[in-house]
C-alpha cells in the first residue's frame, strides 16, 4: 500500500504535462517569442508574420493582456528603437486586434504618455518620432472612448456614421473636432519621418529608411478613413448649422487636405511602398461644402494592402528554439506491485481520489498567496521602473551637458590656437576643463546610482523564489500552530462553561431567599392599605351620586346653546361663501379682460410696427407654466377650503397678468418673422391658446370640482412657444427680399447694357474692316452688317423693357404694400417674387447668350443656329418678365400698356434677327455650293453615298440632341420647381 502512494504522485506529475495548464503555458511562450521576435534592437521593420500571430493571440485570449504584461515586466523600453517599433506593433494590435482590445488598452494611456515623455529629450535618433507616434496613439485611445461604436481600423459606411452620430448636428459637431484632432497626429508623425529622412529620400529601400517608415502604412490606412467620414459629416453640418458657425471646421479642414494630399503623394512615389500598399488618390480641389449636390461626386479613398506572400504562414510564427522540452511518458507501475495488490485497487482508487483533492485544495491556496506576491513585486518593479526613467533622463540630460561642454571645450581650443598668447583664453580653458570633470564626476556618480537601481532590481526578481519557499515553510508552520490553537480555545470554553454554570445556582439560591422575606413584608402592608381604600370607595360612591344630577341639568342647557350657535354658524358660512364666490367671479371677469384686451392689439395696424425678438419673449415660459400649475393647486385649494380665496384672487390675476404679456409679445415677434406662413401659424396658436385660457376661467367660474382644461392650455401653450423658437430659427441668415430684387434688376439691367455697348462696338469695328458687298453677305467666316444691326435693335428694345418692368414693379409695390415695407410686401408675396426674379436672371443671361453666339459669328468661328436660339431665348425670358409683372398689376395701368407694346417690339424684332440670320446662312450656303459638272460617274456615286452617309448621321444626331433638349428642360423645371417651392405633383413629368 505505502509504495502505492508513493507511486501516485509521480503517475498526476506526468499526467499533468498534458491538461490545459500546459497549453496555456504553451500559448503564452509562443506570444512571447512572437513579442521578442517583433520588437527587437535591429534596426529593421516589424516583421508582420509575427505581428499576426500576436493578433491571433488578441482573439485567442479576448484581450491583450500578455503583451501589455509582457512590456510591463520582462522588456522594459530600453532604447529608441525599441519604443519605435513597440509603438508601430501597438498600432497594428489597436486596429486590427480583438475589439476588447482597444477598452483594456486604455488603462495604459499613461505609459504611453511617459514613453513619449522619456524619449523626447533626444534631439536625434528616433526621439521626436516616437513623441508624435506615442501623441497619436493616445490620441486613438481617447477616440475610440469617447465613439465605441467606431472599430479600431474606422472603417465604417455611411449609414453606420449616421447610427453613430445618432443624425444630431451637435455630435456631428463634436465628432468633427476629434476626427480632425485624430487627422493631425497622423500628419505630425508623417511630418516626422520624412523631416527624419534625407531630402532625396534615395534611403527608402534600406534597413534603416524601411524601419522608419512602415509605422506609415497603418497611418495612410487611418487617414483614408477619417477623410472619409470627415467630408461626409461636414456635409451634414453644412445643412443644419449657419456657414459662419462653421468657418473654423472649414478652414482647419482645407489645411489638412494640403497636407493629406502631399502625404499620399510623397510616399505613393516611394519604392518602398509599392509593394505593400496602394496609396489613394485624393482630388485635385477640396470638397466645397456649401454645395449640398458635391456629396454626390464624393468618391471615399480605398486603401489597398497588397497580400502577403503565401509561404510566409502562420506555423512559422512558432519559435521552436523556444518551446518547452517534451515531457517523458509516464512511467507505468510495476506489473508485479500490480498483481499483488489487484484486490485492494478500489480501496487504492479511492484513496487516491482523496489524494487528488486535498493537493488541488493545496495548489489553490498556493496560487492565491503566489498572486499576492507576484502583485506586491510587481508595484515594487513598478516603482522601481519609475526610478529608472528618472535617472534615465537625468542621465540623458547630462550626457547632453557632456557634449554641451565637450562643444564648448573645442571652441576654447580653437581661441586658444588662435591667440596662444592671450591669458584670458588660458583662464577659460582651465574653467572649461574644471566644468569638464565636474560634469563628468556628476554622470558617474549618476551611472553609479543607475547601476546599483538595476542590480536591486535583479536581486529583487532573483530573491522572488527564494520568497515563496519561505511562504511556504511559513504557511505549513502557521497551519499547524493554528490548529493547536484551535484545541486549547474549545478546551478553554468548556472550562468557563462549567465555572459559570456553578456560579450561576449559587446567586440563585441567595436571591430565591431574600425575596421570601420580602414578600411576607409586602403582604401585611397591603392588606392594611385594602381597608383604607375600602373606607373611602364609600365616601366616593356617595359624592359621585351628587355631582352626576347636578351634570345632567348643565348638559340640557348646553345642548340648547349649541343648537342656537349652529343655526347661526351656517347662516354665516352660506352668506360668506356666496361672498367668497362673487369676489372669485369678479377676478375671473377681470382676468378674461385682460386676455381679451391683449388679444385686441392683434387686429391694430399700429402694432405691425411693433417688433421682438424670440429670445426675450421666451423668458415669459417658465413663468406662464408656474403660473398655471399653482392656479390648478389653488383652485383644487379653494374648492376644498373657501377661505383659500384671496390665494385665488391673487393667482388668477398675475396669471391674466402673465399670459396677456407673452401674447402681446408673441405676436410681435411673428412680425419679424421672415415666413409669412410660420406667422400666421403662431398668431393662430396664439388665439388658440388665449380661447383655451379664458375657457379655464369659464370653469372656475363655473364652481366646478376640477379644472379638465388646464393640460390643454399647458400644451398649447408649449406649442406657441416652439412656434416663437422657430421664428427666430427662420429668421437667422435670411437675406431683405427686396435687396434681392433690386440687385437681381440692376444686375439684369446692366448686363443689358453691356450687351448693347459691346454690339456697337462690333458693328463699327465690322464697317471698319470691310466695305461693298461684305456688309451684306458673310464669305469666309465674317458676318454682315445685317446681323449685327438687327441684333442690336433687338437688345436696345429689351433694355426698353427692362425700363418699363422696372416703372410697372414700383406700380405694384406703392399699390400692394400699404401701410407695410416693400420688404414685408415681397414677403406676403414670395411666389410672385421668385417669378420676378427668375424672369430677370433670365433676360440677364440670354442677353449675354446672344452678345456671345453673335461674337463668334463675326470671328468666323460660331454659327447662325446658335443666334437664332440665343434671339428666341431672349424672347422667352421677356415674356416671363412682363407675365410676372401683369400678375400684380393694375389692368388700366398707363405703364403695363407700354410694357406689352415693348413685348411686341420685342417680338417682331426677334423675328427679324430669326429671319436675317436664316437668310445669311443660305446665302454662305450657296456660296460655298459645289461644281459637279466635271464629276465623273464613279465620282458621282460616291459622294452621292457620302452623302447618304451625312444624312443618317445628321438625323440621328438630331434625334439624340432631342432626346438631350428634353432631359434638359425636365431638369430645368424641377430646378425651377424646387426654387419657388412647387409640390412634388406640380412638377412636369
Amino acid at each position: 500500500m505505502t509504495s502505492i502512494k508513493q507511486k501516485i504522485p509521480g503517475v498526476l506529475g506526468a499526467r499533468r504535462g498534458t491538461t490545459l495548464d500546459q497549453e496555456r503555458e504553451n500559448f503564452e511562450r509562443s506570444q512571447e517569442a512572437s513579442i521578442r521576435k517583433a520588437i527587437n534592437d535591429e534596426e529593421v521593420p516589424v516583421k508582420m508574420k509575427h505581428v499576426r500571430n500576436i493578433i491571433i493571440g488578441t482573439f485567442h485570449d479576448k484581450n491583450a493582456e500578455i503583451f501589455w504584461r509582457h512590456f510591463s515586466f520582462n522588456t522594459p523600453l530600453q532604447s529608441d528603437l525599441t519604443a519605435w517599433k513597440f509603438c508601430h506593433a501597438l498600432h497594428l494590435v489597436l486596429r486590427d486586434g480583438h475589439p476588447n482590445v482597444l477598452r483594456d488598452c486604455q488603462k495604459h494611456r499613461i505609459r504611453l504618455k511617459e514613453i513619449g515623455e522619456h524619449f523626447k529629450h533626444l534631439t536625434h535618433g528616433y526621439g521626436p518620432l516616437i513623441k508624435a507616434y506615442t501623441d497619436l496613439l493616445i490620441c486613438k485611445l481617447n477616440f475610440h472612448q469617447r465613439y465605441p461604436r467606431f472599430p479600431g481600423n474606422l472603417n465604417v459606411s455611411p449609414e453606420e456614421l449616421e447610427q453613430i452620430g445618432e443624425n444630431d448636428a451637435n455630435n456631428y459637431f463634436e465628432m468633427a473636432v476629434e476626427m480632425l484632432e485624430y487627422m493631425e497626429g497622423v500628419l505630425n508623425v508623417y511630418e516626422a519621418v520624412f523631416g527624419s529622412l534625407d531630402p532625396s529620400r534615395s534611403n527608402s529601400m534600406t534597413k534603416m529608411g524601411q524601419c522608419r517608415l512602415a509605422p506609415l502604412i497603418p497611418c495612410i490606412q487611418d487617414s483614408s478613413c477619417l477623410y472619409d467620414c470627415e467630408v461626409r459629416i461636414l456635409f451634414q453640418l453644412h445643412k443644419a448649422l449657419p456657414t459662419d458657425m462653421l468657418s473654423g471646421h472649414r478652414s482647419r479642414f482645407y489645411k489638412q487636405f494640403t497636407q493629406l494630399q502631399q502625404f499620399y503623394n510623397n510616399t505613393r512615389n516611394l519604392q518602398y511602398f509599392k509593394g505593400l500598399i496602394q496609396v489613394p488618390a485624393l482630388p485635385q480641389d477640396p470638397p466645397n461644402f456649401l454645395i449640398e449636390a458635391e456629396l454626390k461626386s464624393h468618391v471615399a479613398p480605398v486603401v489597398v494592402v497588397e497580400e502577403p506572400d503565401p509561404n510566409d504562414s502562420t506555423d512559422l510564427l512558432v519559435d521552436t528554439s523556444e518551446l518547452p522540452e517534451p515531457q517523458p511518458p509516464p512511467i507505468p507501475p510495476h506489473p508485479d506491485v500490480v498483481d499483488a495488490h489487484n484486490g485492494m485497487m478500489a480501496d487504492v482508487l479511492a484513496e487516491r481520489e482523496s489524494l487528488i483533492e486535498a493537493l488541488q485544495q493545496e495548489i489553490e491556496v498556493l496560487r492565491m498567496e503566489l498572486q499576492r506576491t507576484r502583485s506586491e513585486t510587481a508595484h515594487r518593479e513598478e516603482q522601481l521602473h519609475l526610478k529608472i526613467n528618472t535617472l534615465e533622463s537625468s542621465l540623458a540630460e547630462l550626457e547632453s551637458q557632456l557634449i554641451a561642454e565637450k562643444h564648448s571645450k573645442e571652441c576654447v581650443l580653437a581661441q586658444v590656437e588662435a591667440a596662444s598668447q592671450n591669458a584670458e583664453a588660458v583662464v577659460q580653458l582651465a574653467d572649461a576643463e574644471a566644468k569638464k570633470k565636474a560634469a563628468e564626476e556628476k554622470f558617474l556618480k549618476m551611472k553609479e546610482v543607475y547601476q546599483k537601481l538595476r542590480d536591486e532590481h535583479i536581486q529583487l526578481i532573483r530573491g522572488k523564489a527564494e520568497v515563496d519557499k519561505q511562504l511556504q515553510v511559513v504557511k505549513e508552520v502557521t497551519e499547524t500552530e493554528r490548529k493547536s490553537k484551535a484545541e486549547l480555545e474549545s478546551q478553554m470554553l468548556c472550562l468557563e462553561e462549567k465555572l459559570s454554570h456553578q456560579d450561576r445556582v449559587e446567586n440563585e439560591a441567595t436571591e430565591a431567599q431574600s425575596k421570601v422575606s420580602e414578600l411576607i413584608s409586602t403582604k401585611q402592608e397591603l392588606e392594611q392599605e385594602r381597608q383604607c381604600l375600602q373606607e373611602k370607595l364609600a365616601q366616593v360612591s356617595q359624592e359621585r351620586d351628587t355631582i352626576a344630577a347636578e351634570q345632567e341639568e348643565v348638559q340640557l342647557c348646553l345642548k340648547t346653546l349649541e343648537e342656537r350657535l349652529l343655526s347661526k354658524d351656517s347662516e354665516f358660512e352660506a352668506k360668506n361663501e356666496e361672498d367668497l364666490y362673487e369676489c372669485v367671479s369678479k377676478a375671473v371677469e377681470g382676468a378674461m379682460m385682460v386676455i381679451v384686451h391683449a388679444l385686441s392689439h392683434f387686429d391694430q395696424p399700429q402694432h405691425a410696427d411693433v417688433k421682438c425678438s424670440a429670445e426675450y419673449t421666451l423668458l415669459y415660459e417658465s413663468t406662464v407654466n408656474e403660473k398655471l400649475s399653482v392656479l390648478s393647486v389653488s383652485y383644487i385649494a379653494f374648492m376644498t377650503d373657501h377661505h383659500e380665496a384671496p390665494r385665488l384672487v391673487h393667482d388668477i390675476a398675475v396669471s391674466a397678468h402673465h399670459i396677456a404679456v407673452f401674447l402681446v409679445h408673441a405676436k410681435a415677434v411673428s412680425h419679424a418673422c421672415t415666413s409669412i406662413e410660420h406667422a400666421e401659424v403662431l398668431v393662430s396658436a396664439l388665439e388658440e391658446f388665449a380661447q383655451e385660457t379664458i375657457q379655464v376661467l369659464e370653469t372656475i367660474s363655473s364652481k366646478q370640482d376640477v379644472l379638465p382644461s388646464i393640460s390643454s392650455s399647458k400644451e398649447k401653450f408649449q406649442r406657441c412657444c416652439s412656434l416663437v423658437l422657430g421664428c427666430e430659427a427662420i429668421g437667422a441668415g435670411e437675406e431683405d427680399v427686396a435687396i434681392v430684387v433690386q440687385r437681381e434688376m440692376e444686375a439684369m439691367d446692366k448686363a443689358i447694357q453691356d450687351a448693347v455697348e459691346r454690339f456697337v462696338a462690333m458693328l463699327e469695328a465690322t464697317r471698319a474692316h470691310d466695305s461693298g458687298m461684305q456688309l451684306e453677305v458673310m464669305l469666309k467666316g465674317k458676318v454682315n452688317e445685317g446681323i449685327l444691326g438687327t441684333c442690336g435693335e433687338l437688345m436696345a428694345a429689351v433694355r426698353l423693357l427692362v425700363q418699363r418692368a422696372s416703372q410697372v414693379q414700383e406700380e405694384i409695390v406703392a399699390a400692394g404694400k400699404g401701410g407695410a415695407s416693400p420688404k414685408e410686401f415681397y414677403k406676403r408675396n414670395h411666389r410672385w417674387t421668385e417669378g420676378l426674379i427668375s424672369g430677370a436672371k433670365a433676360v440677364a443671361i440670354a442677353c449675354q447668350a446672344l452678345m456671345t453666339a453673335a461674337d463668334q459669328v463675326v470671328s468666323g468661328e460660331g454659327k447662325f443656329e446658335e443666334v437664332m436660339v440665343a434671339s428666341k431665348e431672349i424672347a422667352a425670358s421677356s415674356m416671363q418678365l412682363v407675365m410676372a409683372s401683369k400678375v400684380k398689376a393694375d389692368k388700366s395701368s398707363t405703364s403695363l400698356g407700354q410694357l406689352n407694346a415693348a413685348a411686341k417690339t420685342i417680338s417682331s424684332l426677334t423675328g427679324t434677327v430669326v429671319a436675317t440670320a436664316e437668310n445669311c446662312r443660305d446665302k454662305v450656303s450657296e456660296a460655298n455650293t459645289l461644281d459637279f459638272s466635271k464629276l465623273s460617274l464613279h465620282s458621282a456615286k460616291r459622294m452621292e453615298m457620302d452623302c447618304q452617309v451625312r444624312v443618317l448621321e445628321l438625323e440621328k444626331l438630331l434625334e439624340d440632341e432631342r432626346v438631350k433638349l428634353a432631359e434638359l428642360r425636365r431638369h430645368h423645371y424641377k430646378l425651377a420647381g424646387e426654387l419657388e417651392g412647387w409640390d412634388e405633383e406640380d412638377i412636369p413629368k
